[in-house]
């Protein structure tokens, strides 16, 4: 990476001279007339020396100092460039805090020379080459995720790795408290006393942005994007000009963020770094849904469940649960890089494929999704049955949580020809529920209907509100399922043999059932061979 030059003078025509001169050195040089210019430059293109002019430093003698401030992480230099015959030097130099200075007339090579005495110490490094196509690295992160290190030891380990493959001032990972309205900083590659903070999302609209959003965000210049003007008096004095912010999503919730701010001659990140970080923001949420397992583990060793049972059946209970844990954990976490190197060849690789190896890649990453559900299903079944499921209850708009999972599967609907019929979403009603719940119940349902309704085929939404009750139900166009099959359809890893392929492990439905009846709601289904499916739940209005 070339170092950069500012040249900070009020003539044009000798500013273009100089960056010509400039240039033929292979450095990079950028222009400015007066301070205001000056200072935006600074923090946009955090160049490496300042090159300026002696008379506006003359005009102004903090003209130096105010630069400076511009980018506190490091002292730049500066090389002064005084008139022909400027008489009396000290009163140039006297307050101005420069750190070299010429005298015109003066010849190329001498400026050239001048100009180098002052760079090699502030060279940026170059950064690494990304091993994005070195399964190992990210297979070390993975077999840090699985390990017996706390969730703050192995975020920690995460960023600070993010922090030695790419040139970035900060890397760190937040978890978010949506319902609180801030965030914990779990980890940071450059500030060990951060971890633990709690911020507040207002903020950081660059967050609440990929909360709300779910996808990643780039903010090239976080002095001009529109995006912050809201928090532009807390940006002045800060050392990094760019963001990017990745998701971690767990089963469709963003549950915390991986944040990477820098400083660099040329602003941003490139799509292979932006890639990169995506799979890293993987393996970081496997990481936090360890976490949350091990912390319900142990809340409920606090509260003594089982405690009435006998101690060897106890040991059983527990052990099963942890090996189960385990297993579907280390599961999540390599289908999870999986899926990333997948996305990555079909985003950057996609015109370099045959027409055969597309489509391999599509099926690949369609048995990998299919994989993460069961993963899925398996935790919240392991957590529902210990007693983990925690409700966090609160009022809810039930038809925006139906949208939002109608968005995610609308896809596959149109890749399937299925027509989707469904006018209430365009209504509000709110609901006292656990969004996160309710929304794996919606999703639970639509993606059954989804899996046994032939093209051209329809699936109906219908919500009704009656007997002071909130009424779902999803109907299909599917074969149906046979009689003597539904009084048993909601138990553990039953699944109905009807015709079509067997797909699924026998817990969605399960899963659906322990968590409307644990908002005190009722769920049933109705149906017939050749007739279709009608699945039907209720949550209490109040």
């Amino acid at each position: 990476m070339a170092a950069s030059v500012l040249i900070v003078h009020a003539d044009t025509m000798s500013a273009e001279q100089l960056k010509t001169v400039i240039e033929h050195l292979a450095l990079d040089a950028y222009l400015a007339s007066d301070l205001e210019s000056a200072s935006q430059s600074i923090r946009l293109l955090r160049p490496d020396l300042l090159l300026l002019d002696g008379k506006l430093a003359l005009k102004d003698p903090s003209f130096c100092r105010k630069l400076r401030l511009c980018c506190p992480e490091k002292r730049l230099p500066i090389l002064l460039l005084l008139p022909p015959n400027p008489g009396d030097i000290c009163r140039y130099l006297c307050g101005t805090d420069v750190d070299d200075y010429l005298c015109q007339p003066y010849s190329t090579e001498e400026f050239q020379a001048r100009l180098m005495l002052r760079l090699p110490a502030t060279r940026k490094k170059v950064p690494q080459p990304l091993p994005h196509v070195d399964f190992a690295f990210l297979g070390n992160l993975s077999n840090l995720a699985i390990s017996d290190l706390t969730s703050t030891e192995i975020l920690q380990r995460i960023v600070h790795s993010i922090s030695e493959v790419i040139d970035v001032d900060r890397c760190s990972v937040t978890m978010v408290r949506e319902e609180e309205n801030s965030a914990y900083v779990m980890a940071s590659s450059d500030d060990l006393g951060v971890n633990g903070l709690r911020i507040e999302l207002a903020r950081y609209p660059e967050i609440q942005e990929t909360i709300a959003t779910g996808r990643p965000l780039l903010i090239d210049d976080i002095f001009r994007h529109p995006l912050m003007e809201s928090v532009r008096p807390y940006l002045e004095h800060l050392a990094f000009n760019s963001i990017l912010v990745l998701p971690m999503i767990d089963r469709q919730r963003t549950t915390g963020v991986l944040v990477l701010r820098t400083a660099r001659s040329i602003s941003g990140f490139t799509e292979e770094e932006i890639n990169f970080c995506q799979l890293v923001a993987n393996v970081a949420a496997s990481a936090l849904q360890l976490a949350e397992i091990r912390t319900a583990e142990n809340r409920i060793r606090e509260k003594g469940y089982l405690d009435n049972e006998p101690e060897e059946q106890r040991q059983n209970v527990s052990g099963r649960s942890s090996l189960l844990n385990m297993a579907v954990h280390d599961l999540r976490v390599l289908v999870s890089v999986i899926d990333g190197y997948c996305l990555l060849l079909t985003e950057t690789e996609s015109d370099n494929l045959s027409v055969e190896q597309n489509e391999i890649i599509d099926g690949l990453m369609a048995g990998n999704r299919r994989l993460v559900d069961m993963a899925n299903d398996l935790l919240d079944f392991s957590q529902l049955n210990a007693g983990h499921f925690e409700l966090n209850l609160a009022e809810r708009d039930i038809c925006q949580i139906m949208g939002s999972v109608f968005e995610d599967l609308l896809p596959l609907m149109q890749r399937r020809q299925i027509r989707f019929q469904a006018d209430c979403l365009n209504r509000e009603v709110p609901v006292l529920c656990d969004e996160h719940g309710i929304r794996r119940v919606f999703y639970n349902i639509v993606s059954n209907a989804l899996k046994f309704t032939p093209a051209g085929g329809l699936i109906r939404l219908e919500l009704l509100q009656r007997e002071g009750e909130t009424r779902i139900t999803v109907e299909d166009t599917g074969p149906g399922i046979e009689p003597e099959k539904i009084p048993t359809l909601f138990d553990a890893y039953e699944t109905s043999s009807c015709i079509g392929p067997r797909s699924g492990n026998g817990l969605g439905l399960s899963i659906c059932k322990k968590i409307v009846e644990a908002h005190q709601g009722r769920i049933w289904a109705e149906s017939g061979l050749g007739q279709g499916s009608r699945f039907t739940f209720c949550l209490p209005q109040r």
